[in-house]
């Protein structure tokens, strides 16, 4: 064959073609057609097929020159960049070195395979030249454009690939990917050998790509080309629904949005952008259509960088894996309908997110809404939320309040967020979350007008249950366990939070936990110290181990692992930095109470902007005694005056536990509350319990 007489630059020497590439020229895999050739042809013009040339080498996109062997019925597929082209003179660089002496020996060109979506370009060209750099043609002046793929893959570079089966691990890379099919190439390390693999039974692949996993799934193994060192494997996924997370009685309520949003995202695998419009959607995943023909997701795939795309131009971002994909019949073909889940997504997305599903359900019902806070303040008071020896503490610290509630309604925390319930521009009732301890979420500030016909009260507690449903398992959220304080006295709470707790009767599921509940004082140029035998130390591991032991056999509730003071989740750093970072104050101190070096009480004192809770109860000091002995009011009083100083109030709330230890030592208790704490990763019972309770109550 003539070689082409135009210089050729040297090549580098790291670029030398190695004994396993000459292999795979010698013996290239059976050429696998994946068009329908059965379907109708359409012809295309020189001037078009040079159009769609200079797209491949514009995008840097290669196309495939096929030969096929002088003697044996096999085909030999290369990948060639095509430089510009203006006329029918075309020159395609290969994508890299190829054996040439045995390509020219062994095999004859047959033709061009140029990629055009779905379908494909079959080009008749003219050889004129070819050496080990490139190829030149000579264009026809017409080709064909044959029908839709099979099965459309595409190409996938720096994907790396594992393959597993009865404990034997073959390390690789993804060649190229469709939905229904995929190749992979991967290599035995000694003593490895192919002869491992059983053909017959199913394999484990996992991708990855920048030390993330991709996808992993069982497969069945379609063919292979035999190699000895390096082979190739077709797949096929065997899973065509899997799951993500444990199954719920109580799922997230789906819905059509009109005009529906688009999700638009870059391939993983292939780093082509996708864009596709969404079938219905809630607060923790949606579903797409896409064309049966040319779908691109696949159950298993984890898709890093996903963009929900609403009317309005607003864009969400979410890490989000496919969890089934289902075929049905379209209109006019078939579709396939895919399930995705939320993996994560910024806390600020998320609210915007449940705020449109949530207004999708009742147009009064909003989620994190901008708040006219002299509506606020006044339904606070009209409830009587807001009673006249709370106000005595609101009104001596009015201004720093309403700047606290300023960032919490209307600057969009990430620590924080409302429900309200509103119609006609009046707030009928209201209920709030908070992030107070790393993984915790504190609900308060429930409150309703009270009438006949407003059921507000009800929907803003369903909202919050809402989003707690729909958030928890988000890793950005840190919503470990959720809980709130209430008084035995208050009968809304008691009934819902207390009646849940008894209804379950599993306390590591749901626990309560009665505190005692008082102020204490300052005295200005009073301090009382602690006697010669009682000293105050940093808390250390085994304090908290003793402070377990001890509330197991008390109680054997949530409380430790939801306040965070359990000896393998104790430390707050995270939540205390996300505060400060908004602008709020957040700080928690722990120490430990001894008496002669033996561990009396773990004191934490909690330190935020004066009333992010009415109660004052996140801005408190709690005494967990564990050995109430030798325990006096003075030492109690000693304590805190030496805790004081990190408070602006005058008054400092104290919640003291066990709630027996106030009247065994004589401290006069104005309140008793109860701590309820809820386990997130079990919300099946919470639900089945509300829903009960609501069924009663509207009747």
């Amino acid at each position: 064959m003539e070689r082409i007489v135009e210089p050729i630059p040297s090549l580098p020497p790291d670029t030398e073609v190695g004994r396993e590439e000459k292999r795979q020229v010698a013996r290239p895999e059976p050429f696998d057609d994946p068009f329908d050739t059965s379907l109708p042809e359409k012809q295309i013009s020189r001037r078009q097929l040079i159009n769609k040339l200079n797209s491949l080498n514009f995008q840097d996109r290669a196309l495939s020159v096929v030969f096929q062997h002088r003697e044996y019925p096999r085909a030999l597929t290369l990948q060639a960049y095509p430089l510009p082209c203006q006329s029918a003179r075309l020159v395609c660089r290969w994508d890299k070195e190829i054996d040439f002496d045995v390509l020219v020996e062994s095999y004859r060109f047959q033709c061009l395979h140029v990629s055009k979506g779905q379908q494909l370009i079959k080009v008749q060209a003219q050889v004129n030249a070819i050496n080990e750099r490139q190829i030149i043609l000579t264009l026809p002046e017409t080709c064909i454009e044959i029908s839709t793929r099979k099965i459309h893959r595409h190409k996938c570079r720096q994907v790396a690939a594992y393959l597993f089966q009865n404990g034997a691990t073959y390390f690789g890379s993804l060649l190229d990917y469709g939905a229904a099919q995929f190749r992979v190439s991967v290599t035995t390390t000694p003593p490895q050998t192919f002869g491992w693999i059983e053909v017959d039974l199913p394999v484990t692949i996992v991708f990855t790509k920048n030390n993330r996993t991709l996808y992993s799934g069982e497969c069945r193994i379609v063919r292979h080309d035999g190699g000895v060192d390096t082979r190739h494997f077709t797949l096929e996924p065997m899973q065509h629904q899997m799951r993500r997370f444990q199954c719920r009685e109580f799922r997230s309520t789906r819905h059509q949005l009109t005009p529906p949003p688009d999700v638009s995202f870059e391939h993983p695998l292939f780093g082509k952008t996708i864009d596709l419009k969404v079938h219905d959607i809630s607060g923790s995943g949606f579903s797409v259509e896409e064309d049966a023909s040319s779908t691109v997701l696949l159950p298993g795939l984890i898709i890093p960088d996903m963009n929900l795309i609403f009317s309005d131009g607003s864009t969400l971002h979410c890490i989000a894996q496919v969890v089934y994909c289902l075929v049905q019949n379209g209109a006019r073909h078939p579709v396939v309908l895919s399930g995705l889940t939320i993996l994560d997504m910024a806390v600020e997305d998320h609210i915007r997110l449940l705020g449109l599903m949530h207004q999708a359900t009742d147009a009064h019902a909003y989620v994190c809404k901008k708040v006219d806070m002299e509506a606020l303040w006044d339904f606070f008071f009209e409830t009587g939320f807001i009673y006249p020896e709370k106000y005595e503490f609101i009104q001596a610290n009015k201004e720093k309040i309403k700047a606290t509630y300023e960032k919490l309604y209307n600057q969009n925390p990430s620590v924080a967020s409302h429900f309200i319930y509103q119609k006609d521009g009046r707030i009928l009732a209201h209920t709030a979350t908070v992030r107070f301890y790393e993984s915790s979420w504190m609900q308060h500030h429930h409150a309703a007008i009270r009438s006949a016909d407003n059921r507000g009260g009800l929907i803003v507690l369903n909202q919050s249950g809402r989003f707690i449903n729909e958030s928890h398992r988000l890793y950005s959220m840190h919503m470990d366990y959720v809980f709130c304080y209430f008084r035995p006295d208050n009968k809304f709470p008691y009934h819902v939070f207390g009646g849940a707790a008894r209804n379950i009767r599993d306390p590591k599921i749901c626990s309560l936990d009665p505190f005692a509940y008082f102020h204490y004082r300052k005295q200005p140029g009073v301090h009382a110290a602690l006697p010669s035998r009682w000293r105050l130390t940093p808390v250390k591991e085994e304090d908290l181990k003793d402070l377990q032991t001890f509330y197991e056999n008390h109680s054997g509730g949530l409380m430790l692992q939801t306040l965070h003071l359990s000896p393998e989740r104790f430390d707050c750093s995270g939540v205390v930095e996300t505060y400060h970072r908004i602008g709020l104050k957040r700080e928690r101190h722990l120490l430990a109470l001894r008496y002669r070096d033996k561990l009396s009480a773990i004191i934490m004192a909690n330190v935020t902007d004066l009333g992010l809770n009415m109660s004052e109860l996140t801005n408190s000091i709690s005494i967990l005694v564990i050995n109430g002995r030798y325990l006096t009011q003075d030492i109690i009083q000693a304590i805190v005056d030496e805790l004081s100083h990190h408070y602006e109030s005058s008054e400092i709330p104290i919640l003291l536990y066990p709630l027996q230890t106030a009247e065994q030592i004589g401290i006069e208790m104005e309140k008793n509350y109860t701590l309820w704490a809820y386990d997130t990763r079990n919300l099946d019972p919470y639900f089945r319990f509300l829903k009960r309770l609501l069924k009663y109550i509207q009747h």
